[in-house]
This record gives structure tokens, sequence and C-alpha cells, in this order.
């Protein structure tokens, strides 16, 4: 029983991470319908940022804001630059520009902070262990999810519930009718792209704990981030909650049970939801998140 506890526990901690890089992704493929594939540089970027940061000696609960920080300017530049040349482009073009992006930001990250597996120097505070039903558990992984769970709580209210939220959907929705009331879309979509990347470097501060940071990662979490978009449902922010739980979770208990198959259960189980309810667990209304 506590085995299989603590295995629940691993995998909602890894359905956080997933949800929280997927929800950065989501925002500008389903607001802005551009396809970001250098979503998960900015998550291996946060990583690295996050490995840096509390290597330094400062102070270690500023590592989370500072890599958010850090891949939110790091998007906003590249929002200026050329993404914002390829907004109205077919999806093709996207995919061609930011996966090429990608590959270069794949080579300076491990030209400036090497090839090996990087770890952080977790505080004190946060390498300790609890015991649930007699077995260890990492302090450091139920604060992830914690901190998921309430980042989750912040973006659904920002998003869903406030004015800038509302002027957000409403210029996806009719972008002139937005300009005709004065308003600059232009700065919105690029605070939208800035947020996103933010979002991916700091699902990577949070989840270097727990991952640690090496080259190749970054293909690795935008795969598992453009599943949870896909199976969730393009558009919104319960599709992708879910779509993270259900990866996250057969993800681990695959590992579990069937190590060696781990990888082909996981799409097989991907497939047939997909075939199943074809636009994802939560069907999308309008582009919302």
């Amino acid at each position: 029983m506590g085995f299989y506890l603590i295995q629940t526990l691993n995998a909602l901690a890894f359905s956080v991470l997933l949800m929280l890089c997927g929800l950065g992704l989501s925002l500008v493929l389903s607001l802005m319908n551009f396809v970001n594939l250098t979503h998960g540089s900015s998550y291996l970027f946060g990583s690295y940022a996050a490995v840096v940061w509390l290597g330094s000696g400062a102070p270690w609960w500023l590592a989370v804001p500072a890599a958010f920080l850090a891949a939110a300017l790091a998007g906003l530049l590249l929002d200026r630059f050329p993404f914002a040349r390829f907004y109205g482009r077919n999806h093709l073009a996207q995919v061609l520009l930011t996966y090429g992006l990608s590959v270069m930001f794949a080579d300076l990250m491990r030209l400036g902070f090497g090839a090996e597996i990087r770890s952080p120097v977790l505080p004190d505070l946060l390498r300790g262990v609890v015991f649930v039903l007699g077995m260890p558990f990492p302090i450091y992984r139920i604060v992830l999810i914690l901190a998921g769970g309430v980042l989750a709580l912040v973006l659904w209210y920002l998003f869903d519930r406030t004015i800038w939220g509302a002027v957000v959907r409403a210029s996806v929705a009719d972008r002139r009718m937005v300009e005709t009331l004065g308003l600059d879309t232009r700065r919105v979509f690029a605070l939208v792209m800035a947020i996103a990347a933010g979002l991916g470097g700091l699902s990577g501060a949070l989840g270097v704990g727990m991952l640690s940071a090496y080259p190749g990662l970054d293909e690795e979490i935008l795969l598992h981030a453009l599943f949870v978009v896909v199976l969730g449902g393009l558009g919104t922010f319960r599709g992708t909650v879910a779509g993270a739980l259900v990866l996250g979770f057969a993800m681990t208990f695959a590992r579990v049970w069937l190590s060696e198959f781990a990888g082909f259960l996981t799409l097989l189980a991907i497939a047939l939801l997909l075939v199943l309810r074809p636009d994802g667990l939560v069907a999308p209304k309008l582009r919302q998140v």
C-alpha cells in the first residue's frame, strides 16, 4: 500500500511539472495560433538558470522567479524578432522556424553549460524526506506539488477572471474590434508570449530538483508538453490539467509495472484515447485557455 501511495505522489509531482510546461505551450497555440517548438528550450534554460542561481549562493527562494523572468525576457525578444514576422503564416513555416531555433539554442546551451548532467544545490530545507506509511518521500516533491497547484490557480484566475484575461480572449476573437477601442493588441500578444516562455522557464526551475538538467531534456519535455496539449484538448485550461494528469500517471506507472515497455505503453494509451476522443479529454469551446 505504501509503495503505491509513494508512486501516486511521484506521478502527481511529474503531472504538475507537465501541467505548468503544457500551459505555457497551450497559451501560444490556442491564443495566438502559433506553433512554438522553442518551448522546450525555455524549460531547459530555466533549469540551467536555477542551477547557476542556486550554485552562486544567492537566496534560493528567488531561483524560480529569476528563471521565470530570464525566460520571459528571452520570449519577449523572440517575439520582437523573428516570431512577429511569422504570426500570420502557415503552421509549417512556424514549425520550420521554431524547430531550427530550438536546435540552435540547444547547441548554445551545450556550449555554455556543458554536456554533463547538472543538478542543483538544494537548500537544507528542501533536501529532507517525510515518511508516508513508513516509506520516504522527498520534501522537494511535496513543495513542487503545492507550488504547482497554487500557480495553476493563479493562471486560471488571471486568464479567466480578470479584465486583462478578457482583453486577451477578445483580441483573439476579434482583433480589429479591440484595436478600435484603443488597445494595442500587438503588446497584448507580446505579453502572452513572454508569459508563456516564462512558464517554460519556471517549470524548468521547479523541475530541475527532480529531473536535473542535461542536453536533450528540452526535446523530451517539448514532446511531453505537446502530448499534454493534444490529449487535453487545445484551448482549454481544464484540458491541459487533465492531459497532464493522464500522461504523468501513465508514464509513472508504466515504468513501475513494465519498465522495458514504458514508452510503448504510454504511446499506445495516448493513441487509444485520441481514437476515442479526437477532440481531447475536454472538448475545446472557443480558442481560450
